[in-house]
């Protein structure tokens, strides 16, 4: 008989001072920890344009652009996640590390994650109530999936671009 090794559950503690000290990046999901991998180019590329276009257009603003180094805190499912593009208002935020109440989150979609972010993620960041955009960008075809937050307190509905 084989027996099912169960994973050890790590507090929102725990992860956080690992992830400080740790040169790989991980989300931690409800005291799980997964390890987060490389990009391709051209994901690496998409992210970075945008980044660009959204620096340049919030320039003196009071909202802030943040790639994938800036995980976005989920409090209310004990989860973070590192998304590709993240936009917010930081300075109304204390943890130098990540944002709890993002404006627009948009991922880069690979094959590898597609699933959780079309899924997992996707659901955990509606929950957001300051999340009024999610994107999903496709770096294989010309094709963006927008949810948009119709109405405070709202789901998010999709919209193919």
């Amino acid at each position: 008989m084989l027996s099912q090794q169960i994973m050890p559950l790590f507090t929102e503690q725990e992860y956080l001072e690992m992830e400080q000290a740790s040169s790989i990046k991980h989300e931690f999901v409800d005291g799980y920890i997964f390890a987060m991998v490389g990009s391709s180019r051209a994901h690496n590329k998409i992210a970075g344009n945008l980044y660009s276009v959204f620096h340049h257009h919030l320039k003196d603003t009071p909202c802030d652009v943040y790639m994938s180094d800036v995980k976005v805190k989920v409090a209310h499912l004990n989860s973070y996640y590192y998304p590709d593009i993240m936009v917010g208002y930081s300075r109304e935020e204390d943890d130098y590390y990540s944002l709890s109440k993002p404006c627009l989150i948009i991922e880069v979609l690979s094959p590898s994650t597609a699933s959780t972010d079309r899924r997992e993620k996707l659901l955990a960041y509606q929950s957001i109530s300051s999340l009024k955009e999610y994107c999903l960008v496709n770096q294989a075809e010309c094709r963006i999936e927008k949810y948009t937050r119709e109405y405070e307190g709202g789901g998010l509905a999709l919209e193919c671009v």
